[in-house]
C-alpha cells in the first residue's frame, strides 16, 4: 500500500507487513515516522539492527542477517538508511525477495525523495503491493499548524493560535526549523512565554534572509547582534548550511529541495546570483567552523570565521 504522513498517523501499523519504505523530505518527518515504526516493533520484542549504506557493499551481510536463524528465535527489525540518491541494485532485489516471502523479520528502508519516474518502476509497484510505501512531503496549512501544536504540547510549551502562526511564518513553513526552535525552548526556564520569538531585534532567520538577498552589510549587522546576544552559533551554522545546500541544489541538481511557492522567487534569485564554486567551497569549509564552534570554541574565533566565510561567499569569492 502507498500512504502519506496523514494516513500513517491515522491508520494502525499492520503487523503482517514485511517491509516499509519511507521516502521523501523533510528528513525530520521521515525520522518521526521511522521512530514510530521502531517503537511499534520494539514493544513486540523485535531486535533492531541498523545499517547506513550508499552502495551494495553491505547487501550480502544484510541478506545473511535477515535470513539466518537465531539460536534464541529472535524476531529482527532491520533498518536501512540509504545515503545515495537511489537504492543500490542488489538491495532492490533483496527487498523484492523479502516482500515475496513469509517471514517474521521486518525491513524498514529510509531514503530521500526520488525522481517522479521512481513511481513507474517495477520495483516501486512490487513493493507497494506487498509492503508499505510511505511518501513524505513538507507539511502545510492546517496540518502543519496541528503538527506544531502537538510538538508544543509534547515539549510542555503552552501555545495559542497567534504563537503558532508566528512560529510558522518566522521559520518560513520549515518544519525542521520549527522543531529545532521548540526543542530549544523546551530547555528554557520560562516555557510559557509565548512572545519570546518576538523579543529580539533580529533572529537567526533575519540572517538567512540576508544570505538569500546577498546583503553583506545587513548580514554583518544581524550576525553581530546575534553574537552580542549570545545566540547559539552551532544552531545558526546548521541553518546557514541548510540554506547553502538549498541554493546549490536549485542551481545544480535535478532533484530540487522543497521550497514553498511564495518563497520560490526569492530562492531562484539567490541561485542565479551565487556561483557554484563559492557555494560548494562554502559547504566544505563550514564543516570546520561547525567543529570549532562545538568543540574548540576557547581556542578559535568561530564567529569571525563564520562571518569571513559568508562575506566571501556573498561576494562570490570563496576558494579552497
Amino acid at each position: 500500500m502507498i500512504i502519506d504522513y496523514v494516513k500513517f498517523k491515522k491508520l494502525p501499523i499492520q503487523d503482517e507487513l514485511q517491509s516499509f519504505i519511507i521516502h521523501g523530505n523533510p528528513r525530520n518527518i521521515s525520522n518521526e515516522i521511522e521512530h514510530d515504526i521502531i517503537n511499534f516493533y520494539k514493544k513486540r520484542d523485535y531486535v533492531r539492527t541498523n545499517y547506513v549504506i550508499d552502495d551494495d557493499s553491505q547487501t550480502e551481510h544484510i541478506n545473511n542477517n535477515f535470513y539466518e536463524q537465531s539460536l534464541f528465535d529472535e524476531k529482527k527489525l532491520i533498518t536501512i538508511n540509504i545515503c545515495s540518491n537511489s537504492i543500490p541494485i542488489n538491495l532492490k532485489k533483496l527487498l523484492q525477495n523479502v516482500c515475496n516471502q513469509k517471514n517474521l523479520n521486518r525491513v524498514l528502508v529510509k531514503l530521500d525523495r526520488q525522481q517522479s519516474s521512481f513511481k513507474n518502476t517495477k520495483f516501486y509497484k512490487d513493493i507497494s503491493k506487498s509492503g508499505c510505501v510511505i511518501e513524505v512531503y513538507e507539511l502545510q496549512g492546517n496540518l502543519l499548524k496541528q503538527w506544531v501544536k502537538n510538538k508544543c504540547m509534547t515539549n510542555g510549551i503552552d501555545c495559542d493560535d497567534e504563537y503558532i502562526n508566528n512560529l510558522i511564518q518566522s521559520n518560513m513553513n520549515n518544519s525542521l526549523s520549527i522543531s529545532q526552535i521548540i526543542y530549544q525552548k523546551s530547555f528554557m526556564q520560562n516555557k510559557d512565554e509565548t512572545n519570546i520569538i518576538q523579543n529580539s531585534k533580529f533572529t537567526e532567520y533575519d540572517l538567512i534572509d540576508m544570505i538569500l538577498k546577498k546583503n553583506l552589510s545587513g548580514f554583518l549587522d544581524v550576525s553581530q547582534y546575534l553574537q552580542n546576544s549570545s545566540a547559539p552559533l552551532p544552531y545558526i551554522i546548521f541553518l546557514a548550511n541548510s540554506e547553502i545546500e538549498k541554493i546549490y541544489s536549485i542551481k545544480n541538481l535535478t532533484t530540487k529541495p522543497y521550497i514553498p511557492n511564495f518563497l520560490m522567487a526569492k530562492y531562484s534569485q539567490a541561485a542565479d546570483s551565487y556561483n557554484s564554486e563559492s557555494l560548494l567551497t562554502a559547504l566544505k569549509k563550514i564543516i570546520c567552523i561547525d567543529i570549532n564552534a562545538k568543540y574548540n570554541s576557547r581556542n578559535s574565533n568561530s564567529w569571525a570565521s563564520f562571518n569571513d566565510l559568508f562575506s566571501n561567499m556573498i561576494n562570490n569569492d570563496v576558494h579552497i
